[in-house]
């Protein structure tokens, strides 16, 4: 029987991951700005108006939801006072690993497109407007990184406790 003290060291981690991307999701999914095309008419810009924003929201959605189901499972667990079965031990050992590196490159993606758009970027009206919209996503792509780091431990947790729960 696996002990208390780890389990709840895991739901802690997985809250702060949840945390994380939840702030990550609604900054990046709530960001725009209006600028006008190239015929003078007004646009809205939106973030999922670029791809490297999309697979961000992808990131924070998906790592949300497996977060979730895992919160659900530890409280099944701690309630019940069983281990789950060495079948969802293993799917929480390779899913931690899937969802880290889902999270990390989507962060990177964000930070990325940050650095080479300040490393291009012009110094006129537009481009504030643009800057103010890429700083917010660059605040949404380090939270989403601190959510891939707080995943990281989440996964290492479950590789610490995965020899105890699969002989279950």
């Amino acid at each position: 029987m696996i002990g208390l003290k780890p389990l709840v060291g895991s739901l802690v981690m997985r809250l702060i991951t949840f945390s994380f991307l939840l702030v990550s999701l609604i900054v990046i999914a709530t960001n725009s700005f209006d600028t006008f095309d190239i015929y003078g008419f007004p646009i809205k810009v939106d973030s999922t108006d670029i791809h490297v924003y999309r697979y961000m929201i992808s990131a924070d959605v998906i790592g949300m939801a497996y977060t979730l189901l895992l919160i659900v499972l530890i409280f099944f667990q701690v309630k019940s006072g069983s281990p789950i079965d060495s079948g969802l031990a293993y799917f929480e050992f390779y899913g931690d690993k899937i969802i880290l590196f889902l999270l990390a490159t989507g962060a990177a993606a964000g930070l990325g497109l940050t650095v080479e758009y300040n490393r291009l970027k012009d110094n006129d009206e537009t481009t504030q407007n643009i800057q103010n919209f890429i700083n917010i996503a660059n605040a949404s792509a380090s939270v989403l990184f601190l959510g891939s780091i707080s995943s990281a431990i989440s996964s290492i947790i479950s590789s610490l406790n995965l020899p105890k729960r699969s002989s279950s």
